[in-house]
């Protein structure tokens, strides 16, 4: 029974097993909470990634079609244990930030946190429709 009423929940992000789970594009092992994303499904099939750049480049891919993409979700680099839905979340881009896969992005939820890292670190802060010309 309790099976059944979990399969009629809304898809969502799971738990990363950092240190043993491969990411989805690169397939390098997922190892820092700061730059993890997934990508969930309709379905609730969970994509996991190592960057945020490896989940942009995943979806230019094609390898999931648009409709059938239920949510984007990303590490919040300040605080890696909370995860942002792409549409609340910032994202910045810049040479400082070293990320896994050298995308020098990073998500944030907005505000003066952000707007603080972006004043040290120099780049942009864009959305991710900026990022995914969506």
């Amino acid at each position: 029974m309790l099976a059944v009423l979990a399969a009629c929940g809304a898809p969502g992000p799971t738990p990363i097993a950092y240190g043993s789970v491969e990411c989805d594009h690169c397939h390098m092992t997922v190892t820092d909470p700061r730059f993890s994303a997934e990508l969930v499904t309709r379905k609730g099939r969970v994509f996991v990634f190592d960057d945020p750049g490896c989940l942009a480049d995943f979806l230019a891919g094609g390898s999931v079609p648009s409709e059938d993409i239920h949510s984007l979700w990303f590490s919040d680099f300040l605080e890696p244990d909370s995860l942002l839905e792409a549409r609340d979340a910032v994202f910045l881009r810049s040479d400082s930030v070293r990320t896994p896969m050298n995308s020098g992005l990073i998500a944030l939820r907005p505000g003066p946190r952000a707007d603080s890292l972006r004043a040290a670190w120099g780049g942009a802060l864009e959305t991710w429709e900026d990022l995914s010309g969506r």
